[in-house]
């Protein structure tokens, strides 16, 4: 009986560690808007995050649009501090019914971030547009809700190659509404405790089966 019990604390520890969530949040602040998002110029609407002393795994990210006429795609790249320097994540296009209302888009790309980095996460329907003019408007804090980053955008059209070959506007200061949730990343130590608790309640299984 006290093998499976050591096993479940064991589990419980390896849970307890991996829950420490961060999440970052503009949301009560956001009292204003920012547009137009879309098809003809400004194809790319972004937020920068700054990551502490420890490499950080980015679970989720949202933004909050309305009129929701233009396709996109959700995206996450390493900020040089004027442009992406690598895309880590893309998204398939995504496209919605056109809506008055705000909505709040949500993305998971569960991409690991390192130490003391800055990172852009951002919509853009470079490469995507059709010939219809889009007006989205989007959530947005004219003061510094967020100390860690800014609102950037590029006036690329439907030039990707742009994202990563030309410098972002970020002088528009304040910043987007948006939330991102941080999850750390396992240490090895954590990694040898949920084996072996693993391997525990398993054995503990087998001991009872063949008892």
């Amino acid at each position: 009986m006290k093998i499976p019990a050591l096993g479940f604390m064991l589990s419980l520890a390896f849970a307890s560690a991996a829950s420490a969530n961060t999440t970052i949040s503009t949301l009560d602040d956001w009292d204003s808007s920012v547009s137009p998002f879309g098809t003809p110029e400004t194809a790319t609407y972004g937020q920068t995050i700054t990551i502490g002393d420890k490499a950080q795994i980015l679970e989720s990210f949202s933004f909050i649009l309305s009129d929701l006429s233009a396709a996109f795609t959700i995206e996450v790249g390493s900020w040089t501090g004027s442009r992406v320097g690598e895309i880590l994540y893309a998204s398939d296009p995504f496209k919605f019914v056109a809506t008055s209302d705000y909505m709040e888009i949500t993305a998971f790309p569960s991409v690991t971030l390192a130490a003391n980095s800055q990172y852009v996460l951002y919509f853009t329907t470079s490469g995507i547009q059709d010939d219809v003019t889009s007006t989205n408007e989007w959530g947005f804090t004219p003061d510094e809700a967020y100390a860690g980053g800014t609102f950037v955008y590029l006036n690329n059209g439907n030039d990707r190659s742009q994202l990563t070959g030309a410098d972002w506007r970020t002088d528009l200061g304040g910043d987007l509404a948006f939330t991102a949730t941080l999850a750390p990343v396992p240490e090895p130590s954590i990694y040898g405790l949920m084996l072996v608790s693993v391997g525990l309640v398993g054995f503990a299984a087998r001991r009872r089966i063949f008892r």
